[in-house]
């Protein structure tokens, strides 16, 4: 992975997990569930530019490598298999 695609995903990773925490006291506390449900989508919105960010680095790094070489199928069928779960 490279440094600032990790660097990059990292700092999203901690901003979800502010998020993440915050909804989880929201839900102690029982606070208004609209409040909650908002701090909900923002951690899955972070979550999303997470998948977005690492995607991104995997075809720069890996995939364009491996669209010149013996590897060509093998890579299009992961990305294939990555969209088809985020669709269930």
């Amino acid at each position: 992975m490279q440094k600032t695609v990790k660097a990059n995903a990292i700092k999203r990773l901690k901003s979800a997990s502010g998020h993440l925490d915050h909804v989880i006291k929201q839900v102690e506390q029982e606070k208004y569930c609209i409040d909650i449900l908002q701090q909900s989508l923002a951690v899955q919105s972070a979550l999303r530019a997470v998948d977005n960010i690492i995607l991104k680095g995997h075809l720069e790094e890996h995939v364009v490598q491996a669209m010149h070489g013996k590897d060509k199928e093998k890579s299009i069928q992961e990305v294939v298999d990555v969209f088809e779960k985020a669709r269930k």
